[in-house]
């Protein structure tokens, strides 16, 4: 994209209010220039930071004004690259407007900034006996605003749902400044459109969010947990099938395959079986009996369907090191392959298997590794191909693309919870037909008129 030719006016009009939190220095530039998706860099042209909404629509307006694009930024945590700006676009940080400017337990909601750690939203209900339930592998550094922007889920989400769930409201900067609030404060509402679900998930191309009213529900009493261990991924997948059919809802059900098995086993504080080929890691919640007696009974069940072992923890620390097997998949996977990328996807859960066999079996032609682990709850995995060079990578689009394929024709989704971004625009009609496509840039239209909202992410191009 060309630096727009209003880009200076711009610059010296939103200096006169927001000072030096206007840079383009080539330090402040270069943190903004990414995020996690594995994606080149990008570079901006400036770096905004308001503190307010009234600086934000200042921001909106005079760049609606002067054709000026922007990017919402975060924490930088994205994987789908809709965070990855170009030459000419402006980003506008909004981690400094971090504040949780309200709990009220008694209605089970809290009003926040969009640059709240998601954590930390977590731990202030935590303080009323509540909890966040929301929860991204990156709730550490991620903020809500981005959760709120991809829709964001996480290991809970088998139980507890995604981001959408628990967003009851939002007030959000339109192109040209205009202040809008959508949605409500109280549990239930149907007045009208739901703007504030079609706004969830959009990636930042509708405008910029300023303020959320997110749900919080009472938190369990106990959490229990447990590591299987299991011969293959197919009898991982038959045992999760059963345990639902039981009637029951893990509060996490998590995969990993024997790559990611492999990677972790020396960084864990417990035995994994020799022979184990797929690995659960499983969690009850509730009251202290039944989520103790939950698990028992979901460990009872999956040994019968042919677990190897169930190791139960016992104490909180024994819970975080089970938990911890999980956490350090991806982190593990990046330190031994460097040039490795993910994709995000979701099928219906008795399809896992065979489709983690077929992507491994069409690697493999190309002679590379993949690796899977994630949400075997909801089917929501991340597939890993495990590049050890640039022309295995452009290998490993070719397989990704078949992969995308073969999600879509199981019945699900390119996206489960990372979003579209840069990395899916241009296979977005191999889910999408065109004309739904054509709705959604339709609808873009009227809330971004000159299409300075995150332009060119989401929507195939042409």
């Amino acid at each position: 994209m060309k630096r727009p030719q209003g880009l200076e006016t711009f610059l010296t009009r939103i200096g006169r209010t927001l000072g030096n939190r206007v840079s383009t220095e080539s330090e402040i530039l270069t943190a903004a220039a990414g995020d996690e998706s594995g994606l080149p860099d990008g570079m901006p042209s400036a770096v905004v930071k308001p503190l307010t909404v009234e600086e934000v629509s200042l921001v909106a307006r005079e760049a609606h004004d002067l054709g000026v694009p922007l990017i919402a930024r975060g924490g930088g945590t994205g994987k789908a690259g809709a965070g990855i700006p170009t030459e000419g676009e402006v980003v506008v940080d909004l981690t400094g407007m971090n504040k949780i400017l309200e709990v009220r337990p008694q209605d089970l909601y809290a009003v926040v900034q969009p640059g709240v750690i998601t954590r930390d939203l977590d731990r202030a209900a935590n303080e009323h006996g509540l909890f966040y339930p929301p929860d991204p592998s990156s709730w550490e550094s991620s903020t809500i605003g981005g959760n709120i922007a991809t829709n964001a889920g996480g290991p809970r989400a088998v139980k507890y749902g995604v981001t959408q769930r628990y967003v009851w409201g939002l007030q959000m900067v339109l192109a040209g400044g205009e202040v809008i609030r959508t949605g409500k404060h109280s549990l239930k509402g149907v007045v009208g459109l739901d703007l504030t679900s079609l706004i969830v998930g959009s990636e930042g191309t509708l405008g910029l969010v300023t303020e959320a009213t997110m749900h919080i529900i009472p938190a369990p009493r106990a959490v229990e947990t447990a590591w299987l261990d299991f011969a293959d991924v197919h009898v991982a997948s038959k045992a999760a099938e059963k345990i639902f059919a039981a009637g029951f809802t893990p509060r996490m059900m998590e995969l990993l395959d024997p790559v990611a098995i492999e990677v972790v086993r020396p960084k864990v504080a417990f035995p994994i079986d020799a022979s184990a080929k797929a690995c659960m890691l499983l969690e009850s919640d509730g009251d202290a009996e039944r989520a103790e007696s939950d698990l028992l009974k979901m460990c009872e069940i999956a040994v019968e369907a042919g677990a190897l072992n169930a190791i139960i923890g016992r104490s909180d620390k024994e819970r975080d090191n089970l938990r911890r097997g999980r956490r350090l998949v991806s982190s593990s996977l990046k330190e031994r392959y460097p040039l490795k990328f993910s994709d995000d996807i979701a099928v219906p859960r008795s399809r896992i298997a065979d489709l983690l066999a077929q992507t491994a079996t069409a690697a493999e032609k190309t002679g590379m590794r993949t690796a899977a682990y994630g949400h075997l709850g909801d089917g929501n995995l991340h597939i890993n191909f495990l590049c050890e060079s640039a022309e295995q990578r452009r290998s490993a689009n070719v397989v990704r693309l078949e992969l995308m394929k073969r999600v879509v024709s199981m019945g699900g989704t390119m996206s489960g919870e990372h979003g579209v971004g840069l990395t899916k625009r241009d296979e977005l009609e191999l889910e999408q037909s065109r004309e739904v496509i054509a709705l959604q840039r339709r609808i873009k239209g009227v809330f971004d008129p000159k299409n300075i909202m995150n332009p060119g992410k989401v929507w195939p191009l042409s």
